[in-house]
């Protein structure tokens, strides 16, 4: 098979791996059926919930650091996300009247479109798609004007955020009515932002090294989050929530889209004791 030299090699596969992780992380919820399987699921669970924010660093390092024209941008996102998108609301809209006996409402076409219940409670994912790609052309110039300090700027107000999230701060009923749209967009946008400043940024340290920090900070993330679900779950057999920004997850993330972009390139062993 012959691959394009266009083709980034470590971004296919973390791609790959994200796509095995989401399915993996979502049979995982079917098997939680007492104590001992629920902390197999859990640990599972923490395992392969970075599943989507991979798909999101991977996104960000080809898209935020190229030059746009807004409306050329938003058309060509337009025909690849939104179309289908509206498509399959239409299908489940359609597929809830006549298989589950939902009465046609508007609350009901309202609340299915915008992912309000179980019933199409997935959307929340294309509707933070399309946010972000609304800001990405904005984004994408600051970051290009400012360079790296912008995108470390951005990225220093990611985890501010997710250390508030992760401990708690957002746990009351206003602030979370008031912070709402930062659970919207924000982690996806961090995501984004992450992915293209790892991608693009020369590290002082050899690949090992990062390869090395990238390991460290993948399991020192799935730890704590594994911790976090057992303190907080015990007791009970319901899997914790995605909780994208939690600050674990962004660790866990993070430090396996470091490994696998430094353990894709050849080590010279030369180079390497010289740092």
């Amino acid at each position: 098979m012959t691959i394009s030299p266009k083709r980034i090699l470590y971004l296919d596969e973390v791609r790959s791996l994200a796509i095995m992780l989401v399915v993996i992380g979502h049979l995982a919820r079917l098997f939680s059926y007492n104590y001992n399987s629920w902390l197999f699921c859990s640990g599972v669970f923490s395992l392969t919930r970075i599943g989507v924010p991979l798909f999101f660093t991977v996104s960000g390092s080809l898209l935020l650091t190229r030059k746009y024209e807004v409306k050329k941008f938003l058309e060509k996102r337009f025909k690849r996300v939104c179309l289908p998108f509206f498509s399959w609301i239409i299908i489940y809209i359609v597929a809830g009247v006549l298989i589950w006996h939902y009465d046609l409402t508007f609350e009901y076409v309202v609340n299915t479109a915008f992912g309000v219940g179980d019933y199409s409670a997935l959307f929340w994912f294309i509707w933070s798609l399309i946010g972000v790609y609304l800001l990405i052309p904005v984004i994408s110039s600051f970051i290009r004007e400012e360079g790296n300090w912008g995108a470390e700027y951005l990225i220093l107000i990611t985890i501010i955020l997710s250390l508030l999230y992760t401990f708690g701060f957002f746990d009351y009923p206003q602030m979370k009515y008031n912070f709402r749209v930062i659970f919207n967009f924000f982690p996806v946008l961090g995501y984004f932002i992450m992915g293209s400043y790892i991608h693009n940024k020369k590290f002082k340290y050899s690949d090992k090294k990062m390869f090395a920090i990238g390991c460290v900070l993948f399991i020192v993330g799935i730890c704590g989050h594994f911790a976090k679900i057992y303190l907080k779950g015990l007791g009970g057999l319901s899997l914790a929530p995605i909780d994208f920004f939690d600050i674990c997850v962004i660790m866990e993330t993070i430090g396996l889209f470091i490994a696998f972009k430094y353990a894709s390139t050849k080590w010279d062993k030369r180079k390497d004791a010289r740092n």
